[in-house]
């Protein structure tokens, strides 16, 4: 019946529901890409994890270590051989080689810094 005698306030009434449905399908809307960002992610991560898994290659990665912006140290297994690489941009450098991958890298470094100082001991034994 107030619409009858005043046709202005059912026109803004409507208005005013239309205008807020609206912003209501927006925020939902954003709240569904929002979520479905992430969930995409997720998705991405674990077939590219079950891909790995399947594809399996005879060439390992099994340490990285970040010497700078583009310099890494990187320690890979082929072939039951460790090797430990150089990679800068412009190049790929063969550092040195571990036979066995049943010791630990760290006990690795402390292999190769004990061969350093032995082989300082016997230079300066030699001067």
């Amino acid at each position: 019946m107030l619409c009858m005698a005043s046709p202005f306030l059912c026109a803004a009434g409507a208005q005013d529901m239309s205008v807020s449905s609206s912003i209501w399908k927006v925020v939902l809307s954003l709240i569904f890409v929002i979520a479905f960002i992430p969930a995409c992610l997720w998705l991405m991560k674990r077939f590219q994890f079950a891909q790995m898994k399947l594809g399996q290659s005879d060439i390992k990665i099994i340490s990285a270590q970040s010497l700078g912006a583009k310099e890494k140290l990187m320690l890979v297994e082929v072939e039951g051989e460790r090797l430990l690489i150089g990679v800068t941009p412009q190049a790929i450098s063969h550092l040195r080689s571990f036979p066995s991958k049943t010791t630990s890298f760290a006990s690795m470094m402390k292999e190769v810094d004990r061969e350093k100082a032995a082989a300082n001991k016997n230079d300066g034994d030699a001067t």
